[in-house]
């Protein structure tokens, strides 16, 4: 493992030079008709990015599964010094250290020697991050997975291409990753939108990366944004009311961790029997005895206009990220 300093040359860590050198030379002799030969570069370390990494990393490092994964290297790619420390000292113990590289401010290099790269810096940052000069030309061929919210396929091409038709044979795919990522149980969303111009092989390695934080599911692009809420957003809606319920069991006099407990085997209780194929609205109904606890819960949390005030939340947040898209 290596932190690279700006030119991806040399750095105060001794196994820098070793480490870009390795995987420069691996990719010159590698074959391309093996299955387990692409590298990813990971641009953006932050909450959504380090959990892509770790879940790639701990794919790589299961003995058995070590050289059948479609992804022998990755490269990490931060904005400071000071993060990419923090990459390589969160990551250094790994079974694939060996195979995972850590660059600062030179995505450009990274971008040369990937195959894919993975969007995953603040989305404000990606027109700094793909106009960059020689960018362009680096992605020929290669393929884009953004995980940015708000911007689109078309957005990330103008950033890239600066309006030219011609992307260089660069697919662009969209997607979003949840929460659930850091304990590779997200559920990912994918658009269709470009799927039919990549390669089967990136393809394949795409599904293998989203795998390897939880599951995924593809959606047309014209409701994207509606699945990117429903995945991305609605964990801290769910949250809110979890707090609340929480605050009234503590005002009758349970102990919060006791609450904590007891009320999150409730929810995936639920959320796994919804998996199983009950409907919502049955499972509420099964529950709610006639003059029971429940339903009085329920009369109270109607009262309250909660469920009109989910489908306000939805709404509110499927246009805000169509106007984002926009600007």
């Amino acid at each position: 493992m290596a932190i690279p300093n700006g030119t991806g040359s040399t750095s105060s860590d001794p196994t820098s030079n070793q480490v870009l050198g390795n995987i420069e030379k691996w990719i010159e002799n590698r074959d391309l008709e093996k299955g387990n030969n692409l590298v990813v570069a990971l641009v953006g370390c932050g909450n959504m990015g380090s959990a892509i990494l770790t879940g790639i990393l701990a794919a790589n490092s299961v003995e058995d599964a070590r050289d059948n994964t479609p992804i022998s290297h990755i490269i990490a790619c931060t904005k400071t010094k000071a993060s990419a420390s923090k990459v390589y000292q969160a990551s250094k113990d790994c079974k694939a250290g060996d195979r995972l590289a850590v660059f600062y401010d030179d995505n450009l290099k990274a971008f040369q020697l990937a195959d894919i790269i993975i969007l995953a810096c603040k989305p404000y940052m990606a027109e700094e991050v793909l106009g960059a000069p020689g960018v362009a030309d680096a992605l020929a061929n290669k393929l884009v997975i953004s995980v940015l919210a708000g911007s689109t396929t078309e957005q990330l091409k103008e950033f890239a291409f600066k309006g030219h038709s011609d992307t260089k044979g660069c697919s662009f795919i969209r997607s979003m990753p949840n929460l659930g990522a850091q304990i590779k149980e997200s559920q990912t969303v994918v658009s269709t939108a470009g799927l039919e111009a990549i390669s089967p092989k990136y393809e394949e390695a795409m599904k293998w990366i989203f795998q390897s934080i939880g599951q995924y599911t593809y959606v047309p692009d014209n409701v994207f944004q509606v699945a990117g809420v429903l995945a991305g957003c609605t964990p801290a809606w769910f949250l809110t009311a979890f707090d609340g319920i929480l605050d009234g069991a503590v005002s009758e006099g349970m102990k919060r961790d006791t609450a904590t407990e007891i009320l999150a085997g409730s929810m995936l209780a639920a959320a796994k029997m919804i998996q199983n194929g009950e409907h919502p609205a049955v499972l509420r109904e099964k529950i709610s005895s006639p003059k029971g606890t429940t339903i009085q819960g329920l009369k109270t949390i109607e009262k309250g206009g909660v469920r009109s005030t989910y489908t306000d939340a939805t709404i509110d947040s499927v246009q805000h990220g169509l106007n984002m898209a926009k600007k």
